[in-house]
């Protein structure tokens, strides 16, 4: 045995029951998380139960039902953190390692920084989307170019490149999907190569800048990579999948689409910009946000620090407008309106009789609150009251907001606030994987992969697009960030290391064109297109997608191979 593989051994942790038991927890979060679950779980109301003994039936004496059922979904959000505490239940993990360790973060990685990061830049590219700017580009798009259907399906592609170079994947995939669908309703096209194309070029374009992707940030934070220098390595791989992917797909789609098409002018593409100072102003904030980024690579500022203040300077620029229009709106509606009145009101108009319809009900209530059935009835009349009172005070509260503040409300729902749990679950969940020594493990196995850096490119690069379509791109790029870093892995050569870390950011990206479970924005996009009645199953999505994401992955993994051989 060599005195490198004896390193490795004696590196390598035992495997307990444990160590198994936080496998399968990690595996059985994946599938839940493609594959959510629903379903409903009986609970005994309080009342009944303490009348169980006098009411055996369905039914309790006062009429309530015995039981009344709460709703679970296990999906992204919940599942993590239920499996977190069945761990912690099992004393598979401890609250003080394994949790603290993975909220807290170390060797880069901050899950709390990273969730920072993700939200604000959301929230700029969300309000862009809600002022109609996006829109807007979109529909003046297909008014001009629509005509030919070959030309509009390469217009779309470019266009969802810019959009997602400038925001992210996800945005793009919730702007253009809609557009697309209405699109093809109004000519009667086939929708399903312009979403494909669509897709595919939201997914590729995500890997040129720090901002594109959640995992980018992860791997990038993770390895100290900053905004410039990521920028720099990436661009020519996202430049060369771009190209490949539009010239396989207008290879495999030339028979599927129609080269004329009748466009609807009654879409008229001004209609679609809502909001026109939010549009300027956003696009002034979101341009200085990258601005700003870039700069702050020369002064080792951390990415969430710059992006925090132009996501609240975003948030208040809505808020400040809102206010503005809803008080001029206000005040028109509240302007005084003379009326005429024909012939004056006197007391002998108004009949007594309603009077009296009016005080019945009063008189009947009190007769009835007197009653023995009725008083023993007042608790539950009592709570249900005060749960109504309350439901009406925060449906009242969230109506004031929508009147007052109708951007901000808007982009506020739309927030990616699943990811909050679910990204904070993963990581506590892989430092687990790395306590109980699989982690270690991957890391050995990838050492033992990359003996040179071309291998180390295209191995973790094909290794990582399949993974992120068993795992889902965000685990996936979370679980690979560990191993990466792993004094095992940090073996390698250093062109190896780099090489395997940017291979790893291509992998998280264009894999996701692979199947529809390989990123959240996969499973956004069909549940999306399915709404808007275009079924876009999991085999035909494989079919159009799967020789893309093999050319796109092997064209950007050699054009890193020749950068990291000049480089160097």
């Amino acid at each position: 045995m060599s005195a490198s593989e004896l390193r490795d051994e004696i590196s390598l942790p035992s495997l307990t029951w444990r160590s198994w038991l936080v496998l399968a927890a990690f595996i059985v979060t994946t599938v839940f998380v493609i594959r959510p679950l629903s379903f409903r779980v009986p609970l005994p109301r309080p009342a009944a139960i303490h009348s169980l003994w006098q009411h055996p039936a369905t039914e309790t004496g006062l009429g309530i039902p015995r039981w009344w059922y709460i709703g679970v979904h296990m999906d992204m959000k919940l599942t993590p953190w239920l499996v977190i505490l069945l761990l912690l239940a099992s004393t598979a993990i401890r609250f003080g390692d394994e949790v603290v360790h993975g909220f807290v973060g170390g060797n880069g990685i901050e899950p709390y920084s990273i969730v920072i990061l993700i939200f604000a830049l959301a929230y700029i590219c969300i309000s862009l989307d809600e002022s109609g700017l996006l829109s807007y580009v979109a529909v003046h798009v297909t008014s001009r170019w629509g005509h030919d259907g070959r030309v509009l399906l390469l217009c779309f592609y470019a266009l969802s490149c810019v959009m997602a170079v400038i925001t992210n994947n996800d945005v793009v995939v919730l702007c253009l999907t809609p557009i697309i669908c209405i699109f093809s309703d109004t000519t009667g096209a086939n929708a399903e190569p312009f979403l494909i194309a669509m897709f595919i070029a939201a997914n590729t374009a995500s890997m040129a800048l720090f901002i594109g992707n959640p995992t980018n940030i992860i791997v990038a934070e993770a390895n100290n990579v900053s905004f410039l220098s990521y920028s720099a390595w990436m661009g020519l791989p996202f430049l060369g999948a771009a190209v490949a992917g539009i010239a396989v797909l207008y290879l495999t789609s030339m028979r599927k689409i129609p080269r004329a098409i009748a466009i609807d002018v009654t879409i008229r593409p001004r209609d679609m910009l809502r909001r026109f100072r939010q549009a300027v102003l956003g696009s002034v904030v979101l341009v200085s946000c990258l601005i700003a980024l870039s700069i702050s690579s020369f002064f080792g500022v951390a990415v969430w620090i710059v992006t925090l203040p132009f996501g609240v300077a975003m948030l208040l620029i809505d808020a400040i407008i809102d206010l503005s229009t809803t008080r001029a709106m206000r005040t028109l509606e509240s302007a005084p309106i003379p009326v005429t009145l024909s012939e004056p009101i006197t007391y002998a108009d108004v009949d007594a009789s309603d009077i009296e319809l009016q005080c019945a009900p009063a008189a009947s209530q009190l007769a009835g609150s007197l009653s023995p059935t009725a008083i023993a009835e007042q608790p539950n009349k009592a709570r249900i009251m005060y749960s109504a009172r309350l439901r009406h005070r925060i449906v009242h509260g969230i109506h004031i907001l929508d009147m007052r503040v109708p951007t901000v409300s808007a982009v506020l729902r739309r927030l990616p606030y699943g990811i909050i749990p679910f990204s904070l679950g993963m990581f506590i969940i892989v430092e687990s994987l790395s306590e109980q020594g699989w982690t270690p493990r991957l890391a050995w196995l990838l050492k033992h992969m990359c003996p040179s850096t071309a291998a180390a490119v295209f191995i973790v690069g094909a290794v990582t697009s399949l993974a992120c379509n068993v795992l889902n791109n965000l685990p996936m790029a979370i679980l690979f960030s560990r191993a990466l870093q792993h004094p095992i892995f940090a073996q390698v050569d250093d062109g190896s290391r780099r090489g395997a870390m940017f291979a790893l950011i291509i992998g998280s990206n264009v894999g996701a064109n692979f199947t529809l479970v390989g990123s959240l924005a996969g499973l956004m996009f069909q549940g999306i297109a399915s709404q808007k009645k275009r079924e876009i199953g999991y085999f035909t999505f494989m079919r159009w997608c799967a020789p893309v994401m093999v050319v796109q992955l092997a064209v950007s993994c050699a054009i890193l191979v020749a950068e990291l051989v000049v480089v160097k």
